[in-house]
């Protein structure tokens, strides 16, 4: 066992612990550090399990202790380079929960309620990767009744995932009684969904309905499509990428 995966389960039990004590915002703000810190750990073991050189930027310079490592995005290109690329529905993920990691460090923490769905995101992956690539059981490092808390929370936003499916699918049926889930993904005329600012999962319609609505948060939300870049945002707090309101 690397000293690379035993830093990455430690993170993963301090995030956990973070996570599982009262929302506030110090405790969710260092559960999101601490797990993005513990995915990006993890990463870097499956290039340290292939050759340990690989875990450095420049591998044509000397490498010493002091050595410059590779970040999350560099560790995923490398993976995609040597034909273990990651699935689609986990570089949704990682890019998400980096984005807040990034916004924390580089700016603010501004506590959306959204964090509990990326933190549970961000536990299916790491469940996934650790036994799935790694080849590792998490149970020999992590105590049993931290693992029990990690799988609860996963298993419940899959259930409100699925719910979330199912809204969208009757809506779907509705709106084009003759459409056929095995045979299509949408009507012809339909763009598909979209991330919602709230809870930022790809539930949000913009269209054929009175106001944007989200099945994944089953409720309206006052959302804006930004002319400029196309982020979708809360009108009321412009789009975060222009800062500019084009409501």
């Amino acid at each position: 066992m690397s000293e690379i995966y035993v830093n990455a389960v430690d993170s993963l039990r301090i995030g956990i612990n973070f996570f599982l004590k009262k929302p506030n915002y110090s405790t969710r703000k260092h559960a999101i550090l601490t797990i993005f810190h513990a995915m990006e750990l993890f990463l870097k073991e499956r290039l340290y399990q292939i050759n340990p050189l690989l875990i450095y930027k420049n591998i044509d310079s000397k490498i010493s202790d002091d050595s410059q490592t590779v970040g999350i995005k560099e560790i995923a290109t490398r993976l995609d380079n040597l034909g273990i690329g990651l699935p689609g529905w986990s570089q949704r993920i990682i890019e998400n929960v980096q984005k807040r990691r990034n916004r924390i460090e580089h700016h603010r923490y501004d506590h959306r309620g959204e964090d509990e769905v990326i933190i549970a995101e961000s536990l299916q992956f790491i469940l996934f990767f650790v036994d799935e690539v790694l080849k590792k059981r998490l149970d020999a490092d992590v105590p049993a009744k931290t693992l029990r808390e990690i799988q609860n929370l996963v298993f419940q936003h899959k259930e409100l995932y699925a719910l979330a499916t199912h809204r969208l699918e009757v809506w779907m049926h509705e709106y084009r009684p003759k459409w056929d889930e095995n045979e299509s993904d949408s009507p012809d005329e339909f763009s598909g969904t979209l991330d919602c600012p709230i809870c930022r999962q790809t539930f949000l319609v913009m269209e054929y309905l009175e106001e944007p609505f989200c099945f994944h948060c089953n409720t309206s939300v006052d959302a804006e499509q930004c002319e400029n870049c196309g982020v979708i945002y809360l009108r009321d707090a412009g789009c975060p990428w222009c800062h500019r309101d084009y409501a």
